[in-house]
């Protein structure tokens, strides 16, 4: 695990300069502080900074082949490198250290165009093929590892964050106007856009190839599903869920290879509590565990329920953290980490709670990426319900709608929008749309959101499955992984997700909708495969969605009242009525402030102050 930087330029006799490659490794420090490593010859420039997880005595990068033609950085794990070792030796390969790294090397000399198809595991790399003169860089298969660049005239320039883009100077920032417009409809950016204009991210499953001075980019995996008639009938809801538990036992077994010290993160639900389970069954030992809590008993999911730690047979060890209305001053922070403006409360919560697991262990496994694999979010019933509406007239539909209203204020937005799947229909399932921007918000003119494209074959898919396409290719990797990486990493600590195993995503893929939910009962099929291993008051436990006191977070703050005043995308006339009228009770704008509030914060931080500054 480590942060990763370079620069690839147009002449290949230019020489790199270390001073450029340390500035951009060292604003992003905090994800690899024991150890750095450059690679500098003419026309390239890799650097890394370590956070040493496997093989921590020689396994420094950057890593080469034998001869020194191929050398690697990687940000993440290989969890099957030892496999891959196996496989490699009686090659003729010489391996000289023990790291998942180094396989990655000589697995690009036996198949520079296959070997990609060979890794399972979390990773953003970059790969310098002299011979060649040739520099590929590649993300993981869910996102799980970011990966930004910019294509400028001298060449191109990466880095994991955004800031050690910005770092090497080969990038003068600017607001990208239409992603912002994005950010406010969708609560998110999708990828390949970031909040500056002149630097893009790699999207997940993606490779991007710099030889000649010429830029192509390719996919070598996605996530796909049987067409609506095409699923197994043959295999009964028990034989899917031996399976699906045998696949996530394999997953937690590969994710706990470590050199260091593991620990789990525990929430009171059942995917968190299901990696944990099986993780100490593994380890057979004691496993430190690290919960979060909140002052407001509203939002904390902890409160009332037990968890997996107070059960003695597991013999977990607890760790507990708090937050509070006194824990706004963690914003900014925040926002430096998250290099993007949010509407959610949960990347204070995040950082709390890998404050408090650095404290003890360098890794820890997580339970997050069940709901998308195996459609567990609340929208997944809601669609299901309102989707037998849909082919009434639309007439009707409203006025269905504005019954529902009373108890189910999404529905009305849900039966007034689009019918078939489409990014306006995702926006309003998962709420984002609720916030009703208004027309006079912004004082810039910029485009709506890029139109959504969507796989040849989508339409073939049930359309519980086409919810789930969507929820991993946007919500999961533009949203739901980056307040994990970033908060975790701004500590150094290492996330892992057991069931973001694309081995394990692929098995899921191929469970029939109706395995999946039974009814309303989300993730019915987990909790079926975890019978036995979970008691049964947690494996049968409602979905409680993690969540965040983002009111008091916004008085503790008064982010958006200091920078009313402020030039920036925002007409002041329009944000004063909005936090006149928050401040009055006659409307609930959290949401809506936080996001403007985190606007500006980011401004000042990313196009305004020197970008070498940490606040």
């Amino acid at each position: 695990m480590c942060g990763i930087a370079g620069i690839a330029f147009q002449d290949p006799s230019r020489p790199a300069r270390q001073a450029v490659l340390t500035r951009m490794t060292a604003i992003m420090r905090h994800r690899g502080p024991d150890g750095e490593g450059y690679h500098l010859a003419p026309g390239i420039g890799l650097g890394m900074c370590r956070l040493s997880i496997i093989d921590t005595i020689t396994g420094d990068q950057p890593m080469a082949n034998e001869t020194g033609s191929v050398v690697v950085i990687c940000d993440g794990e290989i969890y099957n490198y030892l496999e891959l070792r196996e496989r490699l030796l009686p090659r003729g390969h010489h391996l000289r250290t023990r790291s998942d790294v180094e396989v990655i090397a000589h697995l690009y000399e036996d198949d520079p165009d296959g070997f990609l198809r060979e890794l399972r595991g979390m990773f953003a790399l970059a790969l310098w093929d002299a011979r060649m003169r040739r520099l590929l860089l590649v993300r993981d298969r869910l996102g799980i590892k970011p990966l930004h660049y910019a294509i400028t005239a001298e060449g191109l320039v990466f880095g994991s964050e955004l800031k050690a883009v910005l770092a090497s100077g080969a990038v003068a920032p600017s607001r990208d106007g239409r992603a912002l417009r994005e950010l406010f409809a969708l609560g998110f950016v999708r990828a390949p856009r970031t909040m500056v204009a002149e630097v893009r991210r790699l999207l997940p499953g993606q490779w991007l190839r710099f030889e000649s001075g010429k830029v192509t980019t390719g996919r070598y995996w996605d996530v796909t599903f049987p067409a609506r008639r095409d699923y197994d009938r043959s295999i009964g809801a028990d034989a899917w869920a031996a399976l699906l538990r045998d696949g996530l036992t394999e997953a937690v077994r590969l994710h706990l290879r470590s050199d260091v010290p593991v620990g789990a993160w525990l929430s009171g639900g059942v995917d968190s509590s299901a990696v944990t389970a099986l993780a100490s069954r593994e380890l057979g030992q004691p496993l430190p565990t690290f919960s979060l809590g909140f002052d407001d008993p509203a939002v904390d999911e902890m409160s009332g329920c037990r968890t997996l730690d107070v059960f003695p047979e597991y013999r977990l060890q607890s760790h507990r953290v708090q937050c509070g209305a006194e824990h706004a001053e963690l914003l900014g922070k925040s926002v430096w980490h998250r290099e993007q403006p949010f509407g959610l409360g949960v990347a204070i919560p995040r950082l709390l709670l890998s404050a408090l697991a650095a404290k003890h262990v360098k890794v820890v496994l997580a339970g997050e990426g069940a709901d998308e694999i195996l459609g567990g979010y609340p929208w997944y019933g809601a669609d299901r319900v309102l989707s037998l509406l849909a082919g009434w007239p639309a007439p009707v539909r409203a006025l269905v709608g504005r019954v529902l209203a009373r108890r189910w204020p999404g529905a009305g937005r849900i039966l007034a929008g689009p019918q078939t799947l489409d990014l306006e229909r995702f926006a309003t399932l998962i709420g984002s749309a609720g916030r009703q921007v208004p027309q006079d918000l912004f004082v810039l003119a910029d485009g709506e959101p890029e139109e959504l494209k969507l796989p040849d074959v989508f339409r073939s898919w049930h359309p519980f499955a086409q919810l789930q396409y969507l929820d991993i290719k946007l919500r999961l990797a533009d949203s739901v992984i980056p307040h994990i990486d970033r908060p975790s990493m701004a500590h150094s600590l290492e996330v892992r997700v057991p069931f973001l195993d694309h081995v394990l995503v692929e098995l899921c893929s191929a469970v029939p909708p109706w395995v999946k939910m039974r009814g309303l009962r989300e993730k019915h099929v987990l909790r079926r495969a975890m019978q036995g291993i979970l008691p049964a008051e947690i494996c049968w436990r409602k979905k409680i969605a993690l969540s965040a006191p983002t009111r008091d977070l916004l008085a503790g703050a008064r982010l958006w009242e200091r920078e009313a005043r402020s030039h920036g995308p925002f007409a002041s006339a329009c944000v004063a009525r909005l936090v006149a009228q928050h401040r009055q009770g006659r409307a609930d704008h959290g949401r809506l402030l936080l996001l403007i509030g985190t606007t500006l914060a980011w401004e000042e931080q990313f196009l305004r102050i020197p970008r070498s500054i940490e606040p």
